[in-house]
């Protein structure tokens, strides 16, 4: 199966800051992590996409090493509608908190603190979740909620409970 590249989404969210490459210690790990926050993160935003749009995390070869960056990929071209449609309202969070999540990957000097990714999620799902009385503040807490919990299942929602 050949897959068609459609969007470099890059390796997180613009204004934040992320794994540098032949300064972090631990540089493919808070690479990968800071990734897979990024995804989930997009899809805490729009819902998950529509087939035959998927995510990929594609290697860079650079003379320092190899460093990773988030791609949407499709199995098809021409887009179906609804993936098209998907990716012309596709919006990118600027900040970790814009999509409701901590920030993954925290850096002291050159050393990476991580937060395992579930409890990335788990957080994520704890900052957007409903009020007492069912409401959610912000309003748009309720649609990063919904896609996250669509995506990563009750038991990700029962870990940010007992967190």
């Amino acid at each position: 199966m050949s897959r068609h590249w459609i969007l470099e989404l890059g390796a997180g969210p613009a204004d934040e800051p992320c794994a540098q490459l032949g300064q972090c210690a631990d540089f493919a790990a808070a690479n990968t992590l800071e990734l897979l926050a990024y995804k989930a993160a997009i899809i805490a935003l729009n819902g998950e996409p529509p087939l035959p749009l998927g995510f990929a995390m594609v290697a860079n070869t650079h003379d320092f090493g190899t460093y990773r960056t988030l791609w949407l990929v499709s199995a098809e071209s021409p887009l179906p509608d609804d993936a098209q449609a998907w990716l012309e309202n596709l919006v990118e969070p600027a900040t970790w908190i814009a999509a409701g999540f901590p920030q993954p990957v925290t850096y002291e000097g050159s050393r990476a603190v991580m937060r395992p990714f579930r409890e990335v999620v788990a957080a994520a799902l704890q900052i957007t979740r409903a009020n007492a009385d069912g409401s959610f503040f912000p309003a748009q807490n309720a649609v990063l909620h919904r896609n996250l919990l669509a995506a990563y299942g009750p038991a990700t929602l029962a870990a940010a409970d007992t967190g």
